[in-house]
C-alpha cells in the first residue's frame, strides 16, 4: 500500500490590505497559514518607526489536507480573494520552499539591527560590524538619510567622519 501525502501547501490570494483579517479567520477555522513579513524602517513625521510589512502583499500560504478540508470555505473566507491557479491546478508549494523561507527571514531579523538606530544618540559609542572599517570604534554623530549614517572614526591619529551603512555598526553597551 502507497503512503500518500494529503497535505500541502497552497498559495491564495487576498483582497487589497485584508492579508491581516485573512490570517485571523484562518486560523479561527483550524487552517495553518503562513504569513511572511519583514521589518521596515520608515520615516513617519520625521521620527523613525520600524514596522512589520508583508513580504508578498496580498498573498498568504495555507497548508491544506486534500481530503479533509473544503476549499469552497476556505476561498469564502472573509479576506480571502481565491486560490492561486494554473489553468485548472491549484498552486502548490513545497515544504522545502516554506521553510527554506522562513529560515531566511529569520536569519534576516537576526542581522538586520534596525532597532539600534533608533536608541543611539550622538556622542554614542560604535563598533563598526561590517565593510573594510570592520573591527574600529567609533562615536556617533548623526543620520545621513534613512539607510546610512555619520560616524567620527580615529583613524592614524586625526578625527574623519565617516558615512557608513546603518547595519553596517551597532552600540557598544
Amino acid at each position: 500500500m502507497v503512503n500518500k501525502v494529503r497535505t500541502s501547501w497552497y498559495l491564495l490570494t487576498t483582497k487589497p490590505k485584508n492579508e491581516q483579517r485573512a490570517v485571523e479567520n484562518l486560523t479561527a477555522q483550524k487552517i495553518e497559514v503562513y504569513f511572511p513579513k519583514v521589518k521596515q524602517l520608515k520615516k513617519r513625521q520625521g521620527k523613525k518607526l520600524i514596522g512589520e510589512e508583508a513580504l508578498f502583499p496580498n498573498y498568504l500560504f495555507v497548508k491544506l489536507d486534500t481530503e479533509k478540508d473544503n476549499f469552497n470555505a476556505i476561498r469564502s473566507t472573509r479576506g480571502v480573494s481565491n486560490f492561486v491557479r494554473f489553468g485548472l491546478n491549484y498552486g502548490k508549494v513545497s515544504n522545502e520552499f516554506i521553510n527554506e523561507l522562513s529560515s531566511d527571514l529569520n536569519n534576516q531579523a537576526e542581522r538586520t539591527n534596525l532597532k539600534t538606530l533608533i536608541n543611539i544618540n550622538k556622542g554614542d559609542e560604535l563598533v563598526i560590524l561590517d565593510g573594510p572599517l570592520a573591527g574600529l570604534k567609533g562615536v556617533y554623530q548623526c543620520k545621513d538619510g534613512l539607510e546610512r549614517s555619520i560616524l567620527l572614526l580615529n583613524i592614524l591619529g586625526k578625527e574623519n567622519k565617516v558615512v557608513i551603512e546603518n547595519d553596517d555598526f551597532d552600540k557598544i553597551n
